[in-house]
């Protein structure tokens, strides 16, 4: 294989391949980008067999043909190279030579037969497609994907559950068993459809292929896999195995006591507060009263806070506990500049948060004993 191609499309090719090759792997062709010259351009494409990468790019193909090379230092010779067209070609026993001006690299690879084959989305029809504007698909996953879980042993938490409810409408809902964050937004052609759940790390890699321009995203639902489609830039990822909990049943149907309050007072608040709290916990009491919130938080480890924030707020004096982080995380995601509306029952139930003026997403956070 030879061909030549600019540096720059070559860096962001091999940019999307970061975060999917294996760092640590008992395969080593899992820690290979795979490239394939054909025509007028070259494929380039990287997989941990859970998420696949592959993006086309421009390329004077000198000779046709394939290789696979070290995914991390490939980027890192790239990135150090000159901006300009670079020249790369196969050599006997999987080797590859890498000319940059009047720089020269030889790195070793592993024979391209043994990359294992990624699913594409023309590979069948029968699957159920839409599209969603970057922008949209980038806010929802925003506002959803800090509630995931980390805890590797509930697996069916450990994406975001993507649902079209009805005609038209796309939702997504993350939760780890302590907090859940849902958005509802409209879109134009989808079909109502049942829901499916996208690992953790696909979506972190979706985030970074809408990075920049405005080009809509394809998502292909089929065979136990999603495709996100975007330009010439291809992703497949396995969906996650389990069922979603019921999480209709998680959210408080009516909120007896209400609390608004502008963002950043409070969340400012919160994080000064919980800088003595237990690291463990992050726990912090909110003590609500008529037009004021006191935030404190005891350790006996370390010592006290306290701060007092105006809110708008009618009723009893009212007092409940929360690990700040969590409403530091929904906080921290919301506009700037605006209201949130904490809804509360009783010490024991599940706090309600609504971003004003955007009634189509809520965030659930369950309370602590302090």
């Amino acid at each position: 294989m030879d061909f030549t191609i600019e540096r720059d499309e070559l860096l962001q090719a091999l940019y999307l391949t970061q975060g999917i090759v294996e760092r640590r792997t008992t395969i080593p062709i899992l820690a290979n980008v795979l490239f394939e010259a054909v025509g007028d351009g070259v494929t380039i494409a990287a997989t941990d067999q859970e998420v696949g990468v592959r993006r086309r790019c421009s390329a004077k193909v000198k000779k046709k043909g394939a290789l696979t090379t070290g995914a991390r230092k490939l980027y890192e010779i790239v990135r150090e190279c000159p901006e300009g067209t670079l020249a790369i070609k196969s050599l006997e026993n999987n080797w590859i030579e890498i000319a940059a001006g009047k720089s020269h690299f030889k790195i070793v690879g592993l024979d391209p037969k043994e990359f294992p084959a990624m699913p594409t989305a023309a590979a069948e029809r029968d699957g159920q497609s839409f599209t969603v504007p970057s922008a949209l698909l980038k806010e929802m996953i925003e506002r959803t994907l800090f509630a995931v879980s980390l805890d590797e042993t509930r697996l069916n938490l450990s994406g975001i559950f993507v649902e079209r409810p009805q005609a038209g409408k796309l939702r997504l809902v993350a939760t780890d068993g302590h907090r859940l964050s849902m958005v509802t937004r409209a879109i134009e052609g989808a079909a109502a459809g049942s829901g499916v759940i996208i690992p953790r790390k696909g979506v972190t890699e979706v985030t970074k292929v809408i990075e920049g321009g405005d080009d809509p995203v394809t998502l292909t639902l089929q065979s136990g896999v999603v495709h996100a489609s975007r330009g010439a830039v291809e992703l497949s990822m396995r969906l996650v195995e389990g069922e979603f909990p019921d999480y209709g049943q998680v959210v408080p149907q009516k909120s007896e006591r209400r609390m608004l309050a502008a963002i950043e007072p409070l969340l400012a608040a919160l994080r000064r507060v919980s800088i003595v709290s237990s690291e463990r916990t992050r726990g912090v009491k909110l003590q609500i009263d008529s037009g004021r919130l006191e935030i404190s938080s005891i350790n006996p480890d370390l010592g006290e806070a306290s701060e007092e924030i105006p809110v708008e707020y009618e009723g009893e004096t009212f007092s409940i506990g929360f690990n700040a982080k969590y409403l530091i995380d929904v906080l921290g995601i919301l506009p700037p500049g605006g209201t949130v509306e904490i809804g509360f029952n009783d010490e024991v139930s599940p706090g309600l948060l609504h971003y004003e003026g955007d009634p189509d997403y809520l965030c659930v956070v369950m309370p602590m004993r302090l």
